[in-house]
């Protein structure tokens, strides 16, 4: 019986196996990684309701809901885990007691990123550095622009920004834009912990 449970700041790395012709051509180019988001665990929310009904029995509602971490669409947020339930991952997870012991600096660091109105989704990562960077890694050509970190993240770097704002700075080599892949392969402070389909039964 599997009695694997996720915990908070695993990192959550979506497993491309499909086979219509965009993920076939990204998994060329970037391999069988193709996002990454970070498990924050169980957060509580408090709800206070202003409708007549709720003000005049003076209640207020506690929503408590498994959440992550990520940077997808608009930018970095905070959403139900449950929306990506029935998806392939493989789950990495700290190593070292000793490094585990900043991950209330890093869950923080995911609220306050995810709370930080400039912190959209990177587009201009793409062409600057993730192409450059593939191009290199498949052809040898040069990576023209020298990747620097700012507030824009697209979803690897996200990951990795809550990290070394936690105190982790070398959870992957620096001086190159991240790829969701880095954190299975390149990562010398994670191990894998876990691989299937993400469900309600992990957490």
């Amino acid at each position: 019986m599997d009695t694997f449970k996720l915990q908070p700041a695993d990192i959550l790395v979506t497993i491309n196996d499909r086979q219509d012709p965009y993920s076939v051509a990204k998994r060329w180019a970037v391999g069988p990684y193709d996002h990454v988001f970070l498990f924050l665990g169980q957060m509580t929310i408090l709800v206070d309701w202003v409708e007549e009904i709720a003000r005049a029995a003076d209640e207020s509602v506690v929503l408590r809901h498994q959440m992550l971490f990520e940077s997808n669409g608009r930018g970095v947020g905070i959403q139900s885990l449950s929306n990506r339930y029935s998806q392939k991952v493989v789950v990495m997870r700290l190593k070292s007691e000793y490094d585990r012991r900043r991950i209330p600096f890093i869950l923080e660091e995911a609220i306050k990123l995810a709370s930080d109105g400039r912190s959209y989704y990177d587009y201009y990562c793409i062409p600057l550095h993730i192409i450059p960077r593939i191009l290199h890694e498949k052809f040898g050509m040069p990576i023209p622009v020298k990747y620097h970190r700012d507030e824009r993240q697209v979803c690897s770097e996200a990951v990795n920004e809550v990290f070394i704002r936690g105190g982790l700075d070398n959870i992957l080599p620096a001086g190159t834009v991240p790829l969701p892949g880095d954190f299975v392969t390149d990562s010398p402070l994670l191990e894998e912990a876990q691989r299937g389909i993400l469900s309600e039964d992990w957490v």
